[in-house]
């Protein structure tokens, strides 16, 4: 174990920290320390978020475990009705994957419009999701998938929903000495279609003011049977409109019904006023783009 060195000048508003540097050997070795530290030991994967926040006083650990050789959290696995993918896979592995791009390719446009190339190399698909930020583009469609995490412990293992683990900004349903290993995204079903959207104040390395993903299934008589759409940037984590599924189904593609669904969603939105958009704008936002969304599911023009 190494501890960091302590930098007392002034670098700004930088705040540095002493903190002691783990490089763990395996998985089990993680868990094993993580478990004596607890709550102060941090997971060091891309560092894209953790490191900034440590930098800008917002965080403090004692220990950081560099886990970015542990093979366990790495990789993409095509497990026939699933994808697996590592927990510290990074995120432009995955938007080039060609198992995501096949058989969760809404997840592949997501990763592939999530900052810039520098931040893409370094960034790990985990950390998006725990960093648990409204705007987190990854969290939509798999979300809008079904996935599942895999969390393990010195206690055993947990399985649940993204859905359910997501617990609002800046939290989730992890516990002290947990790590997340590893997410487990069901195939897109034959027939099904998918689409991702993200809308930013410019058109690359934004942060989203709004992002969407849907899945729709229609029957040999275009009629809805299957529908998901889920909203983020626009609550407090990333949601699903329900009450907008609910209307589509059974329904027929035509204009008038896609427009009425797009205004059910923006209802359901809960959005709030920052620095990229006012609450009433980003409300608009998610009707208008959830009706372009739902066109592109459908196939409408």
């Amino acid at each position: 174990m190494r501890r960091a060195p302590d930098r007392p000048q002034n670098m700004g508003r930088a705040v540095m920290t002493q903190f002691d540097y783990l490089k763990p050997a395996s998985l089990e070795h993680l868990i094993r320390e993580l478990s004596q530290v607890k709550s102060s030991g941090a997971i060091l994967a891309g560092g894209t978020d953790l490191l900034v926040k440590i930098r800008g006083g917002m965080r403090s650990h004692r220990v950081l475990f560099d886990v970015n050789d542990i093979q366990d959290l790495l990789g993409i696995e095509d497990k026939g009705d699933f994808v697996r993918i590592g927990a510290c896979t990074r995120i432009h592995e995955i938007a080039e994957s060609e198992t995501v791009k096949t058989c969760v390719p809404f997840l592949s446009s997501a990763a592939n419009q999530l900052g810039s190339p520098q931040i893409r190399n370094r960034a790990t698909i985990g950390g998006n999701i725990v960093s648990a930020s409204p705007a987190a583009d990854t969290v939509p469609p798999l979300m809008c998938s079904g996935a599942k995490i895999r969390l393990k412990s010195a206690h055993g293992e947990r399985e649940l929903y993204l859905e359910d683990f997501m617990k609002g900004p800046g939290q989730t349903d992890i516990r002290d000495g947990e790590v997340l290993v590893a997410i487990d995204i069901p195939t897109l079903r034959p027939g099904c279609r998918s689409h991702f959207l993200k809308i930013g104040r410019r058109r690359a390395m934004a942060i989203s003011v709004v992002n969407l993903a849907g899945s729709m299934k229609k029957n040999d008589k275009g009629i809805i049977d299957e529908v998901r759409i889920v909203l983020g940037a626009v609550s407090p984590k990333a949601v699903r409109a329900k009450r907008a599924e609910t209307f589509l189904r059974g329904k027929p593609c035509t204009e008038a019904v896609l427009r009425e669904a797009a205004k059910v969603a923006g209802s359901e939105s809960q959005p709030i006023s920052d620095i990229r958009a006012t609450e009433s704008g980003r409300r608009l936002l998610v009707e208008a783009w959830t009706y372009r969304l739902l066109q592109v599911l459908s196939t409408i023009k």
